[in-house]
């Protein structure tokens, strides 16, 4: 009686003729050895997914560290320019301040009209020399600035005894001692 309420569904008649048929080991075989292969899938997944995080992670530490460089670069590069804009800056400062020293022709003591005489013999006089005595006498404020105005005015001494003054510029010093007087081209006499 069990038995025939059995065969009244379908689903036990399936089941017993997959038991009774051999031909169904085989399957069971395929099927085992396929839920063995779905699990080591399913492991190797996870694995595979572990070692993706592991490979996602130290690609981001890379990045990380990459930005990080990139950062202290451009710090780098900002310090380097801020210190060649510093040196440009303070190069043009040197260079105007030699240049208005240089250029700016301006007297020593325009109130002090007293006169140093100054010879200059024949067989000639070195610029250092003419400017070691007129800066001793208080008629130059610089000798090097001295020697560099002989050099641009190309001054050539020539021998005789003058005159100068620390009320004399720079310019009407070397004009007289190179024979000429500012206003008349004469020796200066005074």
């Amino acid at each position: 009686m069990a038995y025939d309420n059995r065969r009244r569904y379908s689903d036990f008649d399936e089941q017993d003729d997959f038991n009774q048929e051999q031909n169904y080991t085989g399957t069971i075989r395929e099927n085992l050895e396929k839920y063995r292969s779905d699990n080591v899938r399913a492991a190797k997944a996870r694995q595979s997914s572990a070692s993706r995080k592991k490979k996602d992670k130290e690609v981001e530490q890379r990045r990380r560290a990459a930005v990080k460089a990139a950062r202290k670069g451009k710090k780098v590069r900002v310090i380097v320019r801020l210190c060649i804009a510093i040196l440009v800056i303070a190069i043009c400062v040197v260079a105007f301040l030699l240049t208005y020293k240089l250029f700016y022709d301006v007297a020593v003591d325009e109130e002090n009209k007293t006169k140093v005489e100054i010879t200059i013999p024949e067989e000639g006089i070195s610029d250092e020399e003419v400017a070691e005595f007129l800066y001793e006498n208080g008629c130059i404020s610089d000798k090097r600035l001295y020697k560099y105005r002989t050099l641009i005015y190309d001054a050539k001494y020539v021998p005789g005894t003058y005159k100068v003054s620390p009320s004399y510029t720079t310019e009407k010093i070397i004009n007289i001692l190179s024979g000429y007087d500012y206003s008349d081209g004469t020796m200066d006499e005074d």
